[in-house]
C-alpha cells in the first residue's frame, strides 16, 4: 500500500483515474485487493470480464505514443507534444499503482498480462523515438513493473502438452519483448532464451505448412500471426549485448527457467539485410503462407470470412491502416474483419516488393523500422514460396465428382436438399482460380465475378474447438458482389452463452442441416467443442468441392458445383437422417466482439 501510495504521488495534475476493474457496459465492478487466482467470471448474465481486460491490455497507449509524435512534427490538429507524454506518464503510473501484481482483474490472465507489457515498451519507444523525454524516477518505476510483469508470465504460463494455443503464443512474445527491455542478468537471458526457443517450436505447433492456423479461426489466425510477426521483428534488431546472451554457452541462466534446453542459438541472415538473428529460414517462409492465407480468405470488400471466433483481438496496433478504412469507428466492419495491416506488415517485413500495397499502410512503414529495416530498399526481397492458385492443390478427380453426383441423384428427397444461387449473364467460370489450405480445411473459389469459401477440416487446438463454430462444410458465397451467404461472426463469450452458443451453431451457418440436432455438443462449455467430428475433403478442383462429416452419427455429403451461371449447393446422406433446409437463421451480424449489427445478406 506504502509503494502504491508513493507512486500515485508521482502522477501529474488534472488527471482523470481511470477504473480499470470496471466491466462499464453491465456496471460490474471486479476488485483490485482480490487474489487473480480467485477472481471469478462467466456467472452473471450481462457481466463481460473481456471488457476490463482489452483495456488492461494497454493497446491505446501506442496510438497515445503515436499522437506525440505527429505533435512533435507540427502537424495540424494535434496538442503540444508534452501533454502526450504527461497523459502517458499518468496513465501508466496510474494503472501501476492501482493494480499491483497478482491481483485484480488485470493480472488473472497472463495472455493480458504479455499483451500489455508488449503495448508499455512499444509506447514507451516510440516517445523516445519522437525526442521526448521521460524522467529517470518514472522509467525506474516503469523498469520495476516490466520485471513484475516478466516474472508474473513465467510463473503463470499458459501451456498445456496439448491443448494450448494463443494465450501461450502471447505469453512468450510478450515475455521476449520484456527480456529485450530489461538489463542483462542470469534470469533475463533465460527469458530471452526461453521465449527464442519456444516462439520458433510454438510457430512449427500452431501453424501448418500452408500458413493456416490450428484454432479453426480465420481471424484468431490474425491475432496469432500479428504475435509472431512483431516476434520476429524484434530478433531482427536485437542489441548485441542480447544477441551474445543467445549465441555464448553460457548455462547458468538456464537453471531459472523449467523446460528450457541447454545450448546455444544458431543466427540465421534476417530477410533484407545483412544482420543475422535466430529466426531460421522456414519461419520466415511460414509467416510469408501466414500472409496468403489472409489473402485468401479476404472476400472482394476487403473484410475476411469469419469461420470460427472473432473477438477482435489484436497482439499490437499501431497506426493500422483498417482503422482510417473504418473512419475510425469500432463499430464499423473494417475495424475488426479487414486484416490488410497483417498482410501489410509481412510483406514490408520481408521487402517483398511483389505487392504494390506492402508499404501503404502505416504499421508496415512502423514495424520496419521497428525490425531496423530503414531505410526502405524495396529492392531487396526474400524469396517468397510461390502459391499455386490454379488448381495445383487439386484432391480426388473426374471419377470422385461423377460417383457422388450419382449418389445425390439416387437419394431419396427426404435425406438430400439442393440449394441453388443463380447469376446473369453467365460466364461466372471464367477466369475461376482455386487454392487450398488443407491445414485449417479452407477451401476458396475465386473469379472476377464469384468468391466462394468453403470450411472443410480440423476442429481446432488439437480437437479442443476452444474457437471453432458448427460451421463443417458451411460456405461464404458473393456473386456480383451480393451476399448470398454470410458467415454471422461470433457477438459475444461468457457474458450470455445463450448467444454464445446461437452464433457458433449449426443453424448459424449454412451447413448440411438435422432439424433439432447439432453436429457437436454445445453444452461441455463456452470454449469446448470437443467430439465434434472433423470435415474431410473428397474433391476439390475445377468442378467445385465435396466434403463430409460424421457429426449427426451417419455420414453428410455436401457437393458444391461450379456452374457457369450459378452455385449449386447438393447436400445428402446415406443413413437414415431427415436433411432440413440448410439456411441459416437470420442472426444479427456481427462484424466484431460486440457488436452486433441489423443486417442480412442482400437479396440474389
Amino acid at each position: 500500500m506504502i509503494e502504491s501510495q508513493r507512486i500515485w504521488q508521482l502522477i501529474g495534475p488534472n488527471y482523470v483515474p481511470i477504473d480499470w476493474q470496471l466491466d462499464f457496459k453491465s456496471g460490474y465492478r471486479w476488485r483490485e485487493n482480490i487474489w487473480h487466482r480467485s477472481i471469478s467470471f462467466g456467472r452473471l448474465p450481462g457481466v463481460d470480464i473481456k471488457v476490463p481486460w482489452e483495456l488492461g491490455r494497454m493497446q491505446h497507449l501506442p496510438t497515445l505514443a503515436l499522437a506525440c509524435h505527429f505533435a512533435r512534427t507540427e502537424a495540424p490538429g494535434f496538442r503540444v507534444a508534452a501533454e502526450y507524454v504527461q497523459e502517458f506518464r499518468n496513465q501508466v503510473l496510474d494503472f501501476i499503482a492501482t493494480n499491483p501484481p497478482g491481483f485484480g482483474v488485470n493480472w488473472s490472465c497472463a495472455m493480458d498480462v504479455a499483451i500489455r507489457c508488449a503495448n508499455l515498451l512499444v509506447a514507451r519507444d516510440i516517445i523516445m523515438a519522437s525526442g521526448e523525454h521521460l524522467d529517470d524516477v518514472f522509467e525506474r518505476v516503469l523498469t520495476a513493473s516490466i520485471l513484475a510483469h516478466a516474472r508474473y508470465v513465467v510463473k503463470n504460463l499458459e501451456w498445456s502438452p496439448v491443448y494450448r494455443g494463443n494465450h501461450y503464443l502471447a505469453n512468450i512474445v510478450g515475455l521476449l519483448f520484456a527480456a529485450t527491455y530489461l538489463p542483462k542478468s542470469d534470469e533475463v537471458d533465460g527469458w530471452l532464451a526461453f521465449s527464442v526457443q519456444e516462439l520458433v517450436a510454438e510457430v512449427d505447433y500452431q501453424f501448418h505448412e500452408d500458413g493456416s492456423n490450428f484454432e479453426a479461426s480465420v481471424c484468431y489466425h490474425r491475432l496469432s500471426a500479428e504475435m509472431v510477426l512483431w516476434g520476429f521483428a524484434l530478433l531482427s534488431n536485437l542489441p548485441a549485448e542480447k544477441l551474445a546472451a543467445l549465441t555464448q554457452q553460457d548455462v547458468h541462466h538456464r537453471k531459472k527457467v523449467s523446460r528450457l534446453r541447454s545450448g546455444s542459438w544458431e543466427m540465421h541472415p534476417v530477410p533484407g539485410s545483412d544482420r543475422v538473428s535466430p529466426v531460421p529460414s522456414w519461419c520466415w517462409e511460414r509467416l510469408a503462407k501466414m500472409a496468403d492465407f489472409t489473402q485468401a480468405l479476404t472476400r472482394p470488400d476487403g473484410a475476411v470470412t469469419q469461420f470460427g471466433d472473432n473477438d477482435s483481438g489484436r497482439f499490437l496496433v499501431i497506426g493500422s491502416g483498417e482503422q482510417i478504412r473504418a473512419d475510425n469507428d469500432p463499430a464499423a466492419c473494417a475495424w475488426s474483419l479487414d486484416h490488410g495491416s497483417l498482410l501489410a506488415g509481412i510483406r514490408a517485413i520481408l521487402a517483398d516488393g511483389s505487392h504494390n500495397t506492402a508499404y501503404d499502410d502505416p504499421a508496415a512503414h512502423i514495424i520496419r523500422a521497428f525490425a531496423g529495416l530503414y531505410p526502405t530498399d524495396r529492392t531487396a526481397t526474400f524469396a517468397l514460396p510461390a502459391t499455386d492458385s490454379s488448381g495445383g492443390r487439386c484432391v480426388g478427380d473426374a471419377q470422385v465428382w461423377a460417383d457422388h453426383m450419382r449418389r445425390f441423384e439416387n437419394t431419396p428427397q427426404t435425406r438430400r436438399w439442393k440449394s441453388h444461387f443463380s447469376a446473369k449473364p453467365s460466364g461466372l467460370l471464367n477466369e475461376m482460380t482455386y487454392q487450398a489450405f488443407m491445414g485449417m480445411g479452407c477451401f476458396v473459389f475465386r473469379s472476377p465475378r464469384v468468391y466462394l469459401a468453403v470450411r472443410c477440416g480440423e476442429i481446432g487446438i488439437s480437437g479442443l474447438g476452444a474457437h471453432a463454430h458448427c460451421d463443417q462444410l458451411g460456405i461464404e458465397l458473393v456473386l456480383d458482389g451480393v451476399d448470398h451467404v454470410r458467415d454471422p461472426g461470433t457477438c459475444i463469450y461468457t457474458a450470455s452463452m445463450e448467444k454464445r452458443n446461437a452464433y457458433r451453431s449449426a443453424t448459424a451457418h449454412h451447413v448440411p442441416r438435422v432439424k433439432g440436432r447439432e453436429p457437436a455438443n454445445l453444452n461441455l462449455g463456452p470454449f469446448d467443442l470437443r467430439g465434434g467430428a472433423e470435415g474431410e475433403c473428397l474433391y476439390f478442383g475445377s468442378k467445385g468441392f465435396i466434403g463430409r462429416h460424421s457429426g449427426y452419427g451417419a455420414w453428410v455429403y455436401r457437393i458444391v458445383a461450379l456452374e457457369d451461371d450459378g452455385i449449386s449447393v447438393l447436400d445428402f446422406t446415406e443413413g437414415e437422417l431427415l436433411l432440413a433446409d440448410p439456411t441459416p437463421l437470420p442472426l444479427p451480424f456481427s462484424s466484431g466482439y460486440g457488436y452486433p449489427v441489423s443486417h442480412a445478406p442482400s437479396p440474389p
